[in-house]
């Protein structure tokens, strides 16, 4: 079954793709991870250095990111547990869930051990450790920081691409003098005791045991959708899984979602 969705951006932040990259190490200043981010259309890149994995570090890097870049349609990331929440309360909806619902974003998991879904910024990880990470002695993880920025501003305004027909990011982001929508500088992180109202979709191949993964529950699904993708699309106003196989809606299963206060 092919595989569809979420390949292609429409237009300037249609879709991001983002990642945390790490451990990485500093030689007497202990590991640190990096949050990366890339703009599918123009491929303008943001880098965040961040300590530790902790949710709460990834979405103050998210939110200075789209304070900069801008706020995409779709976020796209892998299954890692700092994106999606918890093993032990897979409904609860993890932090960076939360925040892209409440900004209006929609959060897109890619399939399990399928990282290439999330390609392009799987290569822009690969040029920022040969590029940039090993590159150059880092004293401390102050100066690493400070010279991540750096090279963000470098990869962006000469990093060229061939699907940019040869154009850098910037010059694709000047000829076409996008302004992105931007979280005002000052935004703190809103309080998310509640899920808001929106939509999470997970893409997911289902294999012969016919169990659809969503944050680690199991739904049973038909045997025709065996070795197929599909796209699973939670309701969270609604309460309900929908799930696709292309544009058609195949199956609909009730996904109450628990009150933060009792997420049991």
């Amino acid at each position: 079954m092919e595989y569809p969705y979420f390949t292609e951006a429409l237009t300037f932040n249609n879709i991001h793709q983002a990642d945390l990259l790490g451990p990485r190490y500093i030689k007497n200043d202990g590991r640190f991870y990096s949050f990366n981010v890339i703009d599918l259309f123009s491929h303008r890149v943001y880098v965040e250095s961040q300590r530790t994995k902790d949710d709460r570090q990834v979405a103050a890097s998210l939110m200075r990111c789209w304070k900069t870049v801008g706020m995409p349609d779709f976020l796209q990331l892998d299954n890692e547990l700092s994106f999606r929440g918890s093993n032990r309360y897979p409904r609860s909806m993890g932090l960076i869930i939360r925040l892209c619902l409440y900004y209006g974003v929609t959060p897109v998991f890619i399939p399990i051990g399928e990282p290439w879904r999330n390609g392009v910024i799987e290569s822009f990880n690969n040029t920022y450790d040969k590029k940039f990470y090993r590159r150059q002695w880092f004293p401390s993880y102050a100066a690493l920081k400070r010279q991540s920025k750096n090279f963000q501003s470098f990869h962006n305004k000469h990093h060229r691409y061939s699907c940019l027909k040869g154009r850098t990011p910037s010059d694709v982001i000047q000829e076409a003098d996008f302004s992105p929508i931007t979280l005002a500088p000052a935004t703190k992180l809103p309080k998310l005791d509640q899920v808001p109202d929106g939509e999470v979709i997970l893409i997911r191949f289902i294999r012969s045991d016919r169990k659809l993964d969503v944050f680690s529950e199991q739904f049973k699904v038909p045997r025709d959708l065996i070795y197929s993708y599909v796209k699973a699309v939670i309701l969270t106003e609604t309460h309900i899984l929908h799930v696709y196989q292309g544009e058609e809606r195949i199956l609909t299963f009730d996904y109450e979602i628990p009150d933060q206060e009792n997420p049991g």
